[in-house]
């Protein structure tokens, strides 16, 4: 088997799973097998996740880098799903939090 890119094997997914709305989880182990590589490094992810994001997808690990997940990003403002979530007199109650000054902190 040959080792393939970042690019392709972002193209091979893309190909795949381009209509999964939940998204997938593959291992370290799936990548290495579907790759065609004995290992690979943080950068080769970085790489799968920028060529997926032109694409409305998004490739991410896990803190211990064993699990990596390929999932469909919404450009979906955050209080606009809020506003539908729910009653918008509810959430326009909601006040900032404010920064205590260093004087009143200091008191």
């Amino acid at each position: 088997m040959t080792m393939i890119s970042a690019r392709e094997f972002s193209e091979w997914l893309r190909e795949r799973f381009v209509e999964e709305e939940q998204g997938v989880s593959l291992t370290r182990d799936d990548i290495n097998r579907l790759t065609g590589r004995q290992s690979f490094s943080l950068g080769f992810v970085h790489d799968i996740h920028y060529e997926l994001m032109q694409h409305g997808m998004a490739f991410v690990t896990d803190t211990s880098r064993e699990q990596f997940y390929l999932v469909p990003v919404y450009d979906r403002p955050w209080r606009e799903q809020l506003d539908r979530q729910y009653e918008k007199e509810l959430f326009y109650n909601v006040l900032m939090l404010e920064k205590k000054k260093n004087k009143e902190a200091a008191s």
